[in-house]
């Protein structure tokens, strides 16, 4: 019997988050459907640090077997992830914003099948969201390929702000120098 038995619940593997057993909960989650299962009925917690840690432990089981995570995308799960990139919680929205990036990376069919609503999600993103939020859908404008928002881009062009995202390259970046990569990126 595994270290982790059938009747394994959110609880237990939300207790192995807390104790940082990370690398024990991911060689369980790669075998066990209901680990998978587990970590994302944890994006729901309402502790911000469970949350994080679940976003981190999804995030390596999506570079250890990407093949694994894909019938957990599906839209209701996505969209909760999407909205987890606008968490006050810093440590959240930093992991939410490099499992959603890593999901449009290695699940390029699944954009195309929710492309209408992500469409909708980041240019809401875009206008009401803070620098951070905005730089983050700056990139995934660029990744996707959505030139529609092109307009939206551009208007961002001229912004000095700084941002902060998680991604090498991306720390204290005007937000328009990331809306002038992402332009190019559309042309």
């Amino acid at each position: 019997m595994g270290f982790l038995s059938f009747g394994l619940k959110k609880g237990k593997v939300q207790k192995m988050l807390e104790e940082g057993q990370f690398e024990v909960l991911i060689e369980e989650a790669l075998k066990d459907k209901k680990v998978r299962e587990a970590l994302f009925e944890l994006l729901s917690s309402n502790n911000p640090g469970v949350i994080g840690d679940a976003l981190l432990t999804i995030t390596n089981l999506l570079e250890r077997d990407s093949k694994l995570l894909k019938e957990y995308l599906k839209e209701e799960n996505f969209k909760k992830l999407l909205a987890l990139v606008e968490s006050k919680n810093p440590y959240v929205r930093e992991n939410a914003m490099v499992l959603a990036y890593s999901v449009i990376k290695a699940y390029p069919e699944l954009m195309k099948k929710y492309r209408s609503w992500i469409v909708e999600e980041v240019a809401r993103s875009l206008r009401e969201g803070d620098k951070n939020q905005k730089g983050f859908v700056l990139v995934i404008i660029g990744e996707l390929g959505l030139k529609e928002l092109e307009p939206d881009v551009k208007s961002l062009v001229g912004v000095e702000d700084k941002v902060i995202l998680p991604f090498e390259g991306k720390k204290w970046v005007k937000l328009g120098d990331i809306a002038s990569e992402t332009l190019e990126k559309l042309s």
